[in-house]
């Protein structure tokens, strides 16, 4: 066989194991798509003036409905979608931020990494610092605060990997400047240690109102100290 095609043959085969590997991935991230395009949409519509604080991330934030009650005198535009983790926030970075120019991202990714793709808490943690640099390339103006996973019964059993993450993403922002961690942990469990059913709904995962109330105290606390 000539060198040729040897050559034709071993990138030929690079290729197939590059889009094995890369087409879930790709897949998961297609399932996003009619959300993100109606969030292109609303911007062309009405597009939010730069400088606001940005919501970003899966579930937890999408669901966040009261958040312009929540944090009065805070200029918020939400942007969650639901289901989403780190790899996809960094994947529509380009489509959803940029266009933006948000002045804070508060960011609530890694929840699903831990649950649906099965993800270390180091693995997550990477693709945290990834989303870092993007900022800071992108938008180095812009700070980014980042939630610690909250406890939930339906995730119960990840509770080790979910602290483990939490103390990741602490160090993280600990060694970057304009970079800022929000405990939300504690506040989230009950007197024994364990999520409390209380702040959850029915599905025993996101969010209900009285959690979110807990999570709005929490962010304006942040908030407040930053001024």
């Amino acid at each position: 066989m000539s060198n040729y095609k040897m050559s034709r043959n071993y990138q030929g085969a690079i290729f197939c194991l590059l889009f094995f590997f890369l087409l879930p991935v790709l897949q998961a991230q297609n399932r996003f798509e009619a959300e993100i395009r109606a969030f292109e949409k609303q911007d062309s519509l009405h597009k939010p003036a730069p400088g606001q604080v940005l919501l970003y991330g899966s579930s937890t934030m999408r669901l966040w409905t009261t958040f312009q009650t929540d944090l009065p005198g805070v200029k918020v535009v939400n942007r969650g979608f639901g289901g989403s983790e780190m790899e996809d926030a960094i994947y529509f970075f380009e489509r959803v931020v940029v266009p933006l120019k948000p002045s804070l991202i508060l960011l609530y990714e890694g929840d699903n990494d831990l649950a649906n793709s099965g993800k270390s808490p180091e693995r997550v943690a990477a693709d945290f610092r990834n989303f870092l640099d993007l900022v800071k390339k992108r938008l180095p103006g812009t700070k980014v605060a980042i939630y610690t996973l909250r406890p939930s019964l339906a995730r119960e059993h990840l509770m080790p990997k979910q602290r483990q993450l939490n103390e990741l993403f602490r160090k993280i922002c600990r060694k970057r400047k304009g970079v800022y961690f929000i405990d939300a942990y504690a506040r989230l469990l009950d007197a024994q240690g364990r999520p409390n059913a209380a702040y959850l709904m029915e599905d025993k995962l996101h969010l209900n109102a009285a959690g979110y109330q807990v999570w709005a105290e929490i962010t304006q606390a942040f908030l407040a100290g930053m001024k």
